[in-house]
């Protein structure tokens, strides 16, 4: 079973802010994965925040969502 966003699920356009240069782009996606792969970014690399949720690729979205892409930041120890 695919989890639900707000609303329908319905194909929609979502306004992303794609962080760190909170860069603003409203792109027709129908989930997580979809919205990734329209960016041009790799879903092993990127967080997809909505509120407070972070969403799984599966998630569908709704039309209208408003939602952070973060980079994934690791480091240790050289």
């Amino acid at each position: 079973m695919v989890p639900l966003a707000r609303g329908e699920g319905t194909f929609g356009r979502v306004k992303v802010t794609i962080l760190p240069d909170r860069d603003v782009k409203e792109v027709d996606a129908r989930t997580v994965a979809d919205l990734l792969k329209s960016l041009g970014l790799h879903r092993d690399a990127h967080i997809v925040v909505r509120g407070e949720d972070i969403l799984t690729s599966d998630v569908r979205l709704a039309e209208m969502d408003e939602l952070e892409i973060w980079p994934v930041i690791s480091g240790g120890r050289t």
